[in-house]
């Protein structure tokens, strides 16, 4: 049979949508009547939906967060949107078998199996290191978990053990850090465990064995902090890729805090945050050697052209399978920054605002590329929305859908993975 031309332009330009993966997308509710995970749905011909919700079997905090679960909505550390200020607070295994969550209203993790349609059950609760676990990361039967104590100077990792009963907790694992954790993350090889701090910058590296992890740290770096007038960089969110020198770890840092650690009063200059201003946020990458050696590559890569005025609140970053482009939100600014990542492991900005939300109301945090790259999923903490991106050839986005159904605030953690 022989096409017309009008039915073959029509079949040239059908939508990228068509032709996307169905995937589920997991985010962790932190209800406190019972935490719970809900599942959204992403066919594909791209649209999106909240399917189900499944009890984790723990509590959450709510729109309180954590350390001090006392709100202040003029503050831009207590008004609910971001509970944890943490990334991975769900995980995933390898196959997509099974997930690990945080529930920070009791103090527990829980492990769930993942059915091959999607849908989730909880198996056990164990007892975290300390009093708000934040943070989650799988690699093979192992799961490391980083948790807050009762205040910011106080935070541990700890090591724990997946059988298909559940978790167990490594005896004689547990590590203190004196300082409040953000977030953690097994290496590619899965031979150390990264671990950074919210205030202090600092970011450790950890041996792994079955039994446990390294008494001290194998290397400990501070961000990179300069001119004298920079902000501090509060790390949160980041990626490890492979280059050819190493694991390349790429690091979000949110600049809020001045040099003498406090907070700059500047009314109505960031409309999130009514009372005060940030600095520009950035990047920065460092090589993970086999040694588990940090050694700084890029610092201080700026998510703007100067150190005031740019996109501000980096603090969650999503690398895409290739390992050559990395996403930040930038959750004060509602935009997304793209980045290039060479083989040595350094970096460069392409586009401060591959995508922005001109009001700047919306609170960017979690996000996570789907499966196969089409798709940057975004998890919006001050609506309850999860957002749907579609990735050109050339790393630009474009909206396409987004679901709600989530609770207003105090949502936290995102994980794509494939249907079937």
């Amino acid at each position: 049979m022989t096409l017309r031309l009008p039915t073959l332009m029509l079949l040239t330009l059908a939508p990228l949508s068509t032709c996307l993966a169905a995937e589920t997308i997991y985010v962790v509710t932190n209800k406190t009547e019972g935490n719970s995970v809900a599942a959204f749905h992403a066919d594909d011909d791209g649209t999106l939906s909240l399917a189900s919700e499944y009890p984790t079997g723990g509590l959450g905090t709510g729109d309180l967060e954590i350390p001090a679960l006392e709100k202040n909505t003029d503050h831009p550390l207590a008004n609910g949107d971001d509970p944890l200020i943490s990334a991975n607070a769900i995980a995933a295994s390898a196959d997509g078998s099974w997930l690990v969550a945080v529930n920070p209203g009791d103090g527990t993790l829980s492990a769930m199996n993942r059915n091959t349609d999607g849908s989730l059950q909880a198996v056990n609760s164990v007892a975290a290191s300390d009093r708000f676990p934040i943070s989650v990361a799988i690699h093979g039967h192992l799961v490391a978990a980083a948790s807050v104590g009762d205040s910011n100077q106080a935070g541990s990792i700890a090591l724990y053990r997946h059988t298909p009963d559940g978790l167990t907790a490594i005896e004689g694992s547990r590590r203190d850090l004196g300082a409040r954790p953000s977030t953690i993350a097994f290496s590619r090889s899965g031979a150390f465990v990264i671990v950074n701090e919210l205030v202090t910058g600092k970011i450790h590296s950890f041996a792994v064995s079955d039994d446990g992890l390294s008494a001290d740290p194998i290397a400990s770096v501070d961000s990179p902090r300069a001119p004298a007038e920079r902000f501090h960089a509060i790390p949160v969110g980041f990626a490890i890729g492979q280059g050819d020198q190493g694991e390349t770890l790429l690091m979000s840092e949110a600049r809020f805090l001045t040099p003498e650690f406090g907070l700059r009063e500047e009314a109505d200059k960031v409309p999130q945050s009514p009372l005060y201003s940030w600095q520009t946020s950035s990047v920065s990458s460092y090589v993970l050697d086999d040694q588990g050696g940090l050694t700084l590559k890029t610092a201080d890569a700026l998510t703007g052209a100067a150190m005031e005025g740019g996109e501000i609140a980096n603090c969650w970053v999503a690398l895409n399978a290739d390992g050559d482009t990395l996403y930040t939100a930038n959750a004060l600014s509602s935009s997304i920054s793209r980045y290039s990542v060479k083989p040595d492991g350094s970096i460069a900005l392409e586009d401060a605002t591959a995508y922005k939300d001109d009001g700047e109301l919306l609170f960017f945090s979690d996000m996570a590329l789907s499966p196969d790259g089409d798709t940057l999923y975004q998890l919006v903490g001050n609506t309850g929305q999860v957002m749907a991106f579609d990735v050109a050839e050339d790393g630009g986005l474009s909206l396409r859908t987004s679901a709600g159904g989530l609770p207003e605030l105090g949502s936290y953690g995102l994980v794509v993975l494939e249907d079937g």
